[in-house]
Order: structure tokens, then sequence, then C-alpha cells
């Protein structure tokens, strides 16, 4: 579908930005993004007995302890990442080592290359934790269909000026603001492999109708106003875009 196009533009609504403004910036703006899960495994056993078990909740207390530092130690403070724990699950007896435990996540960074180092890292110190702990570790990077790896969505420079000059020309110099960089993924990531493009943010923000709470919020409200303010901008950012290309 994407044969033979050239330029591609995307906008994304914004609860913090007033209704009748844009925010958007060039570079790094959305997340590379991926989801994991670990599965440490010891020895099951009598909790009065541990040394004849082999405790893997241990081995999963010490490697979750030890992956903040790959965020913390391991990179330039300048560059985003995040690495979340986000769910811990093992046995349900208050007097048995369980066998196994699990737990999962996500890691995300701005870069892709910095994603497939964390994936790397990832691995690594689940492994060498566990074996300190005589447990085996094993991690999964989830993928498609349910959890496809997101690459980040990286804003082309000339691209982006042109937006900000539409902006400029349909809303006024005073309603073009800074985009801000965010730890979301978003699938435009996708088109921009092939096309380069440029994503930025349209105000819904208005307190009067209750349009204050992002899309993911059961309170989502969107200002209606919005909806012509969309249709001029991008109708206009393609016409003017291809009247400059052929002039």
């Amino acid at each position: 579908v994407l044969n033979g196009v050239e330029a591609i533009f995307a906008m994304h609504v914004d609860c913090q930005k007033p209704t009748g403004s844009i925010a958007a910036h060039a570079g790094p703006t959305h997340a590379a993004v991926c989801f994991y899960v670990v599965k440490i495994e010891g020895k099951t056993g009598n909790a009065e007995t541990p040394h004849l078990n082999v405790d893997p909740v241990v081995a999963a207390a010490f490697t979750i302890l030890a992956l903040q530092q790959l965020t913390s130690r391991e990179d330039d403070p300048l560059h985003s990442q995040v690495l979340s724990v986000t769910y811990i699950k093992a046995g349900n007896s208050t007097d048995t080592t369980p066998p196994v435990v699990e737990f999962g996540g996500t890691l995300r960074s701005l870069t892709t290359e910095g994603l497939y180092r964390l994936e790397k890292r990832l691995k690594e110190v689940v492994e060498g934790q566990a074996a300190v702990h005589r447990c085996t570790g094993v991690t999964e990077i989830l993928g498609a269909p349910s959890h496809p790896m997101y690459p980040a969505v990286v804003n082309d420079e000339r691209l982006h000026e042109h937006v900000e000059n539409v902006g400029r020309s349909l809303l006024g110099p005073d309603k073009v603001k800074p985009g801000e960089k965010i730890m979301a993924g978003e699938d435009f990531a996708f088109y921009q492999q092939l096309v380069p493009g440029v994503m930025f943010g349209i105000g819904i923000r208005n307190e009067k109708v209750g349009s204050v709470h992002s899309a993911h919020n059961p309170h989502f409200f969107v200002d209606e106003d919005v909806l012509p303010i969309g249709a001029a901008l991008h109708t206009a950012t393609a016409e003017m875009y291809l009247s400059g290309r052929s002039a």
C-alpha cells in the first residue's frame, strides 16, 4: 500500500493542550516497546527443610532487584528507558517452597537500538542471577500477534518543520506548541519504517465540556470542536506539501 508514498502524517488527540492548538517536535517522540515473561525454576519442598530445596522465590527477588540497575547504572542517564516488573506469581502454600516463580513486565526505550540492548541484558541478568541461586532462568520476549514489539516513533525533521508551518498559517503562531516525549508505544512507528513521517498532537482540552481526560481513561470525552480543525489541518498539510513539492 505504501509503495510510492514519500511522506506520511498523523495526529493524536492531546488532552493537555487546549482545543485549537497542536504540539510536535522532531526526532524520537514515542518509545520502542516490548513485553516479557520470566520463569525461574528451582526445586520444591517443605518450608521447614530449606536446605533440601532450591528456592526460586529468593532467586526471583534478587533478579528483580538486579534488573533495576540496567536503567540506572548501565546506560546514559540522558537516555530515556523503562524496565518495569508488573506482576509476579508463584505458589499458594504457606509451608511449601514453590517449584517455579514467574514474573513479567515491559521494556521501553526512546530508541529501537536501546530496546534491543535492554532485551539482551534482561536475558543475561535473569540467567546469571538464577544460576547464582542454583536455579534456571528463562526469558521470553513476547511477540505477535498478541504482544508485538513496537519500534520507536521518530519524527522526520523536514516534515516536522512542514507541520509547524502549516499550523502557524492555519491556527496562528501562538497555537503551535513544543511537543513532549512519552514512553508509550505507537503503531504509527511501523509506517515510519517504510516512509518518512511525523506524528503530532492536536489539543482537545476544554474544561467547560469535560474534555480533560486521556484517550485511555474511562471518562474520556472529546471536545467535538476539534473535528473540523483536525480535518482542516490534515487537508492543508497534504495540499501544502504537494504544492511545495511540485513548485
